[in-house]
């Protein structure tokens, strides 16, 4: 049974149009991760104008965001990682969302990697915490 004080732990890596949740596995609370989720960003429609395009990209990164906000909810620690600016702009996203201000969330890069190489790094960065 978890103790009421264990707190929950996740990887996400990400980039800007998929994310994978890395989680310690279901009822294992001794660091075994697995990956939990995959989540994909919603694909507009091209054509139109700059701005239309510009409105549609833009709609659609706060659709993706939104949608893996949601699947983070229960997590008390949060670890994003991933190439290029898209963990930056999630977690700006996320320090405007009342349900996040009290959650440890950490930032990192990492290169397109494996299933394997997520949770590996995933399980090196919380590795140091009591689980």
């Amino acid at each position: 049974m978890k103790d009421k004080h264990s707190k929950q732990h996740a990887g996400v890596w990400m980039d800007g149009h998929h994310a994978w949740v890395i989680a310690n596995a279901p009822g294992n609370e001794t660091g075994h991760f697995v990956v939990e989720e995959k989540v994909g960003s919603p694909e507009s429609s091209k054509g139109g104008s700059e701005h239309t395009n510009n409105n549609a990209k833009h709609a659609d990164a706060l659709s993706y965001f939104k949608d893996l906000s949601q699947r983070l909810l229960r997590y008390d620690e949060i670890f994003l990682f991933g190439p290029g600016k898209a963990q930056e702009q999630f977690h700006n996203f996320l320090e405007t969302d009342a349900h996040f201000l009290r959650k440890k969330i950490t930032l990192g890069t990492a290169s397109k990697l494996s299933d394997e190489e997520m949770i590996s790094q995933v399980k090196g960065y919380f590795a140091p915490h009591t689980f």
